[in-house]
């Protein structure tokens, strides 16, 4: 066992001098080998808030961007990196997957994703966009709801990225969970997770709300 101290980004704010923005853990202790994965998930956190601090990538408008003090997240606990199984569903057909601003797009149910957490079992719809752009073929969308969405987290749920090359037998990792841009700004239209993708426990892991 032994602690490291994380490298804290300084970026100057836009109103009142510098924002300090710690991303992950400020100090993590644990088994060396697990310390390259905390610093990943460190680094990802870090470059996420860099995305919404740069004027041309951000998905804030003009006053949240102006205001914004970083994203928060929830410790990173390795417990949320699950292991999970796909079954693939055969010849879904594609349906419109409610959006926010009672919008509809495209979708279909891939498979579901089988894991275990904690000592239960769960399982959650993972889909699959009809139309997609170039470059973006294996992405799958894994939307959910869980025990703190509308309090520490969005109301609208939260989303995983996965990757369809990745197989069947997959990683899901909720300490990667993020909001969708509809969080921050709505201009934007963002799916709706199915009612089926509530979970009956609180997902304290990836990102959440600066304040419920």
């Amino acid at each position: 066992m032994y602690c490291i101290q994380k490298k804290l980004k300084l970026i100057k704010g836009r109103a009142t001098g510098f924002w300090l923005l710690a991303v992950g853990l400020f100090l993590s202790c644990g088994p060396a080998e697990n310390q390259a994965y905390r610093q990943t998930i460190a680094a990802e956190r870090m470059a996420l808030n860099e995305q919404f601090f740069d004027p041309n990538e951000t998905p804030l408008d003009s006053l949240s961007f102006y205001t914004f003090g970083g994203l928060k997240f929830f410790p990173i606990q390795e417990k949320y990196r699950v292991n999970a199984t796909l079954t693939l569903l055969e010849n879904e057909e594609v349906y419109n997957l409610p959006h926010s601003h009672d919008q509809t797009k495209p979708y279909k149910n891939y498979a579901i994703a089988k894991f275990e957490l904690d000592g239960k079992n769960y399982e959650l719809m993972v889909l699959e966009q009809a139309v997609k752009k170039p470059g973006n073929e294996n992405y799958l969308l894994l939307p959910f709801l869980d025990q703190t969405t509308n309090k520490e987290t969005y109301g609208g749920g939260r989303y995983i990225d996965l990757d369809k090359s990745a197989g069947k037998n997959i990683v899901i990792d909720f300490n990667k969970a993020y909001h969708p841009y509809c969080a921050y700004n709505s201009k934007y239209t963002c799916p709706i997770p199915p009612p089926g993708n509530r979970m009956d426990v609180a997902i304290e892991a990836g990102v959440r709300l600066s304040s419920p």
